[in-house]
């Protein structure tokens, strides 16, 4: 096992002794002083983009907004992906029937991400769409439950990006290369992976 230092001290740490954030380990220190967890959701969270309320517990711009309504703004911006989510969830509510199709989730800051998920529409399977510093050793991150399909994808269509498995589930991290140059490339990737198959819809 290769050995691991704080991304912010540099200090050597052991296995349990890892906090990680962005794909980059911290010691326990470190991690406090610079990240928190969103007191509703859990997501880690970078203390200056937190919003804490009068007890001190912080909160992600997600579940702030959410439990803050009256300081929404009055006509919020909605893309075309979160369009057709509210006219699919209102036809299906009318018909009584559940709606099972969503929309990508995004770091909302990054428009290369925001254009990939205006593109792409309504999905059949919840995926975290995450940018990613460019870097030597790896360009996608990926959670072990699509791994395997997006390495498929890369040799099926002669593609050289390197890939490394990443923390969690339907997470897809993405190197600012990748976003700026190989944007249908992505396109199709995330189509297809993210699309139920005749197969799995019949099961």
């Amino acid at each position: 096992m290769s050995i691991i230092y704080c991304s912010c001290c540099n200090e050597k740490l052991g296995e349990g002794e890892i906090s990680w954030a962005e794909e980059e380990p911290y010691c326990e220190d470190c991690f406090g002083e610079i990240y928190t967890h969103c007191d509703h959701c859990d997501e880690v969270i970078r203390r200056s983009n937190a919003y804490f309320d009068d007890l001190g517990n912080a909160h992600c711009s997600n579940c702030w907004d959410q439990e803050n309504d009256d300081e929404c703004p009055d006509n919020p911006h909605v893309d075309e992906a979160d369009r057709k989510l509210i006219v699919e969830l209102s036809r299906s509510w009318l018909l009584g029937k559940h709606a099972k199709r969503c929309v990508l989730k995004i770091n909302q800051k990054d428009y290369l991400l925001s254009r990939i998920k205006e593109r792409v529409g309504l999905i059949d399977q919840p995926i975290y769409l995450f940018g990613l510093q460019d870097r030597e050793e790896y360009q996608l991150s990926v959670s072990s439950n699509l791994i395997d399909q997006v390495k498929e994808f890369i040799l099926l269509n002669g593609l050289d990006w390197k890939v490394i498995e990443g923390i969690g589930c339907n997470r897809i991290g993405i190197s600012y290369s990748l976003r700026q140059n190989h944007f249908p490339q992505l396109l199709k990737l995330i189509n297809q992976i993210s699309r139920l198959s005749v197969k799995q819809l019949a099961a």
